[in-house]
């Protein structure tokens, strides 16, 4: 929660490195896609897009790392 506050702030964080050990580079591709088409960032709707495949923690990290990269 912290690094939400963080990120949604406007402050950029490099966890790439995390990123990488969790998910691979086509899981980190499809949920990217998804955050890049999705009318909103509500973690609840992509866990339900994506109907079990990844934790809430997987997309919660993989949102940080988009909004740092892609609205910040």
């Amino acid at each position: 929660k912290e690094m939400e506050q963080i990120v949604f702030s406007g402050t950029k964080l490099n966890i790439a490195y995390w990123i990488d050990e969790i998910l691979d580079e086509d899981q980190q591709e499809e949920i990217h896609e998804y955050f890049l088409d999705a009318e909103s960032d509500d973690i609840e709707e992509a866990l339900k897009e994506f109907n079990g495949d990844y934790e809430d923690e997987e997309l919660r990290l993989y949102r940080l790392k988009f909004m740092s990269e892609v609205a910040n």
